[in-house]
């Protein structure tokens, strides 16, 4: 008797089983937790969870189930942070990205905001910005001079680019405006006498801090305008070379004339970055896109995604290239 008992109670037994979460449940939705998390200095992680909502469409029920190793992590801004497979995010730069989880062959999604800060103890603190180029003129009315924002930090990496992570401003808008990926543009008048305003890049709000550096740019005589000049700017305390294709820029190969060259305008040029024995390199500014997959790899931080970058020619282009200590 007791046996036929122990026989019916698991024939039930399986019988829940089937219909609770029975191969017509199905993903629902997808959720990620925390909703929001910031890592305190470069280097640091954060750990993302997945979960899972089914619905049973045959009785209606619904039930949850851990799918952070199932689902397909994604970073939008991996110079602020990069995420595995398991859900663990790094911290790569200061700033605000957004982690995906998406599962369900594709069709289902869920998000996080993700900030990383620089706490300043122990951590790798924010000191400066350079702007560069230092100063730029301008022939033309509507002429455009791209800025980038470079932070100097007390660890490492030493040198990071800030271009599309500070606020940009010009003092007087009737001269320029400068757009949020430091991209001026002359609006004044011609005349006999120059026009200059102020370029400014405030510190990312995630700081915490009012850091500033500034730049000049100049509405000139107006007159014919010329070729667009690329100008690649070196910075960090490492060393490198970069080339340009087509041939023009080769720098500092050939000296401090190697840094510039003139190319048609919407042009396309491509650089490539070449670090020098105890250096790696850092990058290129954020106006310079990553060429996927990289036709010249070279020694690079691990959040760096190639060596080479292709710019297009809109008028005066300024790019900067990364090298810090390896």
């Amino acid at each position: 008797m007791g046996r036929r008992i122990l026989v019916i109670s698991s024939v039930l037994l399986v019988l829940i089983f089937e219909v609770g979460c029975g191969s017509t449940a199905q993903l629902n939705s997808i959720s990620v937790t925390p909703s929001t998390a910031t890592i305190q200095n470069v280097g640091g992680t954060a750990q993302f969870t997945a979960t899972g909502i089914f619905f049973n469409g045959k009785n209606g029920n619904q039930y949850s189930q851990n799918l952070t190793t199932q689902v397909v992590w994604s970073s939008s801004t991996t110079s602020v942070a990069t995420i595995n497979s398991s859900g663990l995010a790094t911290a790569t730069g200061v700033g605000t990205t957004t982690i995906t989880a998406t599962g369900g062959n594709g069709g289902l999604t869920a998000t996080a905001m993700l900030t990383v800060v620089n706490q300043g103890t122990g951590g790798n603190t924010l000191q400066s910005i350079d702007v560069i180029p230092a100063n730029q003129t301008v022939n033309l009315v509507n002429e455009t001079a791209q800025y980038i924002a470079i932070g100097n930090y007390s660890g490492t990496p030493g040198t990071q680019d800030l271009t599309d992570q500070v606020t940009w401003s010009s003092s007087d808008v009737r001269i320029a405006t400068i757009d949020p990926a430091g991209l001026a543009t002359g609006v004044g008048d011609c005349g006999s006498m120059q026009q200059v305003t102020t370029i400014t890049a405030l510190a990312p709000p995630s700081t915490g801090t009012a850091i500033t550096g500034t730049a000049t740019f100049t509405i000139g005589t107006c007159g014919t305008n010329n070729l667009p000049t690329l100008a690649v700017y070196e910075v960090g305390q490492g060393t490198g070379v970069v080339t340009s294709s087509p041939s023009g820029v080769d720098c500092p190969g050939s000296g401090q004339a190697g840094c510039t060259a003139n190319f048609p305008l919407n042009s396309m040029v491509d650089l490539s970055a070449a670090p020098n024995t105890g250096s790696v390199f850092g990058g290129f500014s954020a106006n310079c896109t990553a060429v996927l997959p990289d036709p010249n790899p070279c020694t690079k931080q691990s959040n760096v995604q190639s060596c080479t970058c292709s710019v297009t020619m809109g008028n005066n282009t300024a790019v900067g290239a990364i090298f810090n200590l390896q």
